[in-house]
């Protein structure tokens, strides 16, 4: 059976409005833990007392700025940067995963939309806020 991606839970390109155009992006959801900005720190807002969102100022150029994104993308704590392009060398280089992608590689080879699961703390503001 293929992987569940279709277990719908909420938007894939829900974009903070402060990033640049573009495939990378973060949701708004940062816990600003720093891991990200310290992995790209060229392509993210770094943090300011007024400001604890993270959000890309600029889309990565090169191999190793987009490497960069990857692993910015990776090791954020709570999967608030995704990948909305459909470059399928850097899907695959996020792991084929909706944790990290809005379109995955489907098994019989096409681009399908994949949105991921809610994580805990989105299901736990949900009800803190009813």
């Amino acid at each position: 059976m293929a992987p569940e991606y279709h277990r719908m839970t909420h938007k894939p390109s829900n974009r903070l409005a402060l990033n640049v155009p573009g495939p990378f992006y973060t949701t708004g959801e940062c816990m600003a833990c720093g891991a990200p900005e310290d992995e790209a720190p060229t392509l993210l807002e770094p943090f300011a007392p007024e400001d604890l969102d993270t959000y890309f100022v600029r889309q990565p150029e090169t191999a190793q700025e987009i490497e960069q994104a990857c692993r910015a993308l990776q090791v954020c704590c709570v999967n608030a940067l995704r990948y909305g392009g459909r470059d399928r060398t850097i899907i695959s280089r996020l792991g084929n995963t909706p944790d990290y992608c809005d379109y995955v590689i489907a098994w019989w080879g096409g681009l399908v939309q994949a949105i991921p699961k809610a994580q805990w703390w989105q299901v736990w503001r949900r009800r803190a806020a009813i």
